[in-house]
């Protein structure tokens, strides 16, 4: 018989991995901060009006390699590459993931290999065949001062 002690501590380790898990990454944390991501490499990078940001690079369990844009605490921009398509449910998070897919649905601008998506402030292309996948989104509102959406790469 299971005591309520051990009861107690097995619903708090799971209520502590399930929310980290369902987080939102554009616009919230890194996913560097949350498992099952591992941290590779942190960049401090500077833009064109000396506002300092970082990239934090990192890689999930399946391979997919991640560049999160982080800014003041938020991830404001994303790049991902792999042999896979990631899920973009949890890389956009559910809010931002609905409004993707409100915006494809009303979308021209998308083929079988590529899909390039903007409203208001949310941008997300992704492009990809057989083994070769990668995509960015942006969050065209959240960018520091004198950022450039050319530096997302």
């Amino acid at each position: 018989m299971i005591n309520l002690k051990k009861l107690k501590f097995i619903f708090m380790t799971l209520g502590f991995f399930s929310a980290f898990s369902a987080h939102s990454t554009l616009g919230g944390a890194p996913l560097a901060q949350m498992m099952p991501y591992t941290q590779l490499n942190e960049i401090q990078l500077q833009t064109s009006s000396g506002v300092t940001y970082q990239v934090v690079i990192q890689q999930n369990t399946r391979g997919m390699v991640f560049k999160e844009f982080v800014y003041q605490g938020q991830v404001f921009a994303q790049v991902w590459f792999g042999s896979a398509v990631p899920s973009l449910n949890e890389v956009l998070g559910a809010n931002l993931y609905s409004r993707y897919e409100n915006a494809l649905i009303h979308s021209t601008n998308r083929s079988h290999r590529q899909v390039q998506i903007t409203d208001q402030e949310l941008n997300v292309t992704n492009y990809g065949r057989m083994g070769d996948f990668w995509g960015t989104s942006y969050l065209s509102n959240s960018l520091p001062p004198g950022f450039s959406i050319n530096d997302i790469q």
